[in-house]
């Protein structure tokens, strides 16, 4: 945020904003569910791919093709490093 009068930055650090503290958090509870085992393998259990993580990776990777179909571009290669994107928008 600005200031309206004088344009002077409000918000210029992490600080002046109500982030949560970790004391403000109501208490975590883990468990576990065992009710539907894996019948797949023998153990019965499930592999990490299936975390909620797994998926920001390929949004990612489809966001940047989003943003380089302007170019052509409709397949590239992980890691998507700055250079790469920086070799198809130069080319």
């Amino acid at each position: 945020m600005y200031d309206t009068e004088s344009g002077q930055l409000l918000t210029g650090s992490m600080m002046d904003y109500c982030v949560p503290r970790a004391d403000q958090f109501p208490p975590m509870v883990t468990r576990f569910d065992e009710c539907i085992p894996c019948t797949t393998n023998l153990l019965g259990v499930k592999g990490c791919g299936e975390i909620g993580t797994i998926g920001s990776v390929p949004a990612v990777v489809h966001a940047v093709l989003d943003a380089l179909s302007a170019y052509g571009v409709a397949h590239i290669e992980m890691p998507i490093t700055a250079e790469k994107v920086w070799r198809i928008v130069s080319a």
